[in-house]
């Protein structure tokens, strides 16, 4: 071992105090310590891991919203397959209300199970095994079109989606830390709304053009697609898995810790999960009841599809816009208020709107509150949480969606019921408002806490 000279030691701290000219030392040597600085080779190296990790976090989000697109289409294709599937097969009103209720409570189970799997399998693998049930599913339906078969068919088919959502959304929060997830949520939305704008309308036309086992085999292609298409789109890393650059002294095994819910969200993430479950509850009055006040209008089924396709396509293109109202109202927490506020006026205000330009522009401002408020909520939950984390988190999340979708049919079916449908939706307008005000009320007690 060799040791540097005493005269050596001396220049050196001479040098870095900046006291001695730099003419017997290399340059890197010769910069004052006062002074940061950092060598051009690493600093092009963390440039260039920078710059490759955005173009993969980028290139994966568009495989995500690819596959997402495929397989809303698929889903939404059978929205208007089930109920009149059921009304060809003699089924009652109850009894259509039964089945959707049932394949609601069969995603409601399965949503918090479906974001352990995804930290623990990892989102790809989650996702690829969830959409493969889903199409086994809608094959069993195109071969066995009966009503008991309807009751399993729908569960496992609204499991396979719950669980397919729950790893699409992890795997987003999880693309890269410096990413934006308002966007890249509004791009997941974006490609949903697609879906959800083509889908029923390609189903209206094979069920009048080719049949109703036709459309079944159809949607079985479309998922089937997802399945064989996903490897090649995005990678297959458990959220949970143990990077490379952790420290070696880092926990590996022994017992887990118990965790809370606590643990799992904090205050802004809660208040997005009851934002997101008033919405989708409010929501519910439109959904199930719009086609039904339309009628009372006098408006012909492709009327009331033009109006139906409308909101789909207005909540799809605002997700574009969504940075740009971000920085608008203040901020993501403000969006979300606000978002809330335009659905909660235009669900509202629907029973006074009689003519088509009110109708179409109702319409709109549906499509904007609804298109802003969920992939609003789906990036403050994520980014509320750790990213091992974050995947149970929209598990959660999901599960109060799937319970508001759940019990908006009871509660609103009796309104109408008693009341009628336009008390119905002044009632959606009503409840929104009333879980809005509580909401920003916490939010300013969070921002201001008491001394």
């Amino acid at each position: 071992m060799s040791a540097s000279s005493p005269a050596a030691s001396s220049a050196s701290a001479a040098i870095a105090a900046g006291s001695v000219p730099c003419t017997t030392m290399s340059s890197w040597r010769c910069m004052p310590a006062n002074i940061p600085y950092i060598i051009p080779e690493a600093k092009m190296a963390v440039a260039e891991k920078t710059r490759f990790a955005a173009k993969r976090g980028d290139r994966e989000l568009l495989g995500l919203c690819i596959l997402v697109g495929l397989a809303f289409t698929a889903w939404n294709m059978a929205s208007p397959l089930v109920p009149l599937l059921l009304l060809r097969l003699k089924a009652t009103p109850s009894l259509l209300g039964a089945i959707v209720s049932v394949s609601a409570g069969g995603s409601l189970l399965a949503a918090v199970p479906a974001g352990v799997l995804a930290g623990k399998w990892g989102s790809a693998r989650l996702m690829r095994i969830s959409m493969a049930l889903s199409a086994a599913a809608c094959l069993f339906l195109a071969f066995f079109p009966s009503i008991p078969a309807l009751f399993a068919g729908l569960a496992f088919m609204e499991i396979g989606k719950i669980a397919f959502i729950v790893g699409a959304q992890a795997h987003i929060g999880n693309l890269g830390p410096d990413r934006d997830l308002s966007l890249d949520y509004g791009w997941y939305g974006m490609a949903a709304a697609l879906g959800q704008l083509i889908g029923p309308f390609t189903a209206g036309l094979l069920m009048d053009h080719a049949g109703y086992a036709t459309t079944w085999f159809l949607i079985t292609a479309i998922s089937a697609s997802v399945v064989l298409m996903l490897p090649g789109f995005i990678s297959d890393v458990p959220v949970e898995a143990k990077s490379a650059d952790a420290p070696a002294d880092a926990p590996t095994g022994g017992p887990a810790k118990r965790k809370n819910l606590r643990h799992y969200l904090n205050d802004y993430a809660i208040i997005a999960i009851i934002a997101s479950f008033a919405v989708l509850f409010a929501d519910g009055a439109r959904t199930t009841f719009f086609p039904v006040l339309m009628t009372e209008f006098g408006y012909s089924a492709t009327a009331i599809g033009f109006f139906m396709s409308l909101r789909a396509l207005v909540s799809m293109s605002v997700r574009g816009f969504m940075g740009r109202f971000i920085k608008a109202v203040g901020g993501r927490f403000p969006a979300l208020i606000a978002s809330i506020f335009l659905m909660a006026v235009g669900i509202g205000i629907t029973p006074f709107c009689r003519g088509y330009l009110a109708l179409s522009l109702n319409a709109a401002l549906v499509g904007i509150g609804l298109g802003l408020a969920l992939p609003l909520s789906m990036a403050t939950v994520s980014e509320g949480v750790p990213p091992e984390d974050r995947a149970l988190a929209l598990g959660i999340r999901l599960t109060g969606n799937r319970l508001a979708q759940l019990a908006n049919p009871v509660f609103f079916g009796l309104l109408a019921q008693n009341l009628g449908f336009g008390p119905a939706f002044i009632a959606g307008g009503v409840v929104l408002v009333l879980c809005a005000l509580p909401i920003l009320a916490w939010r300013r007690k969070l921002r201001n806490p008491a001394p």
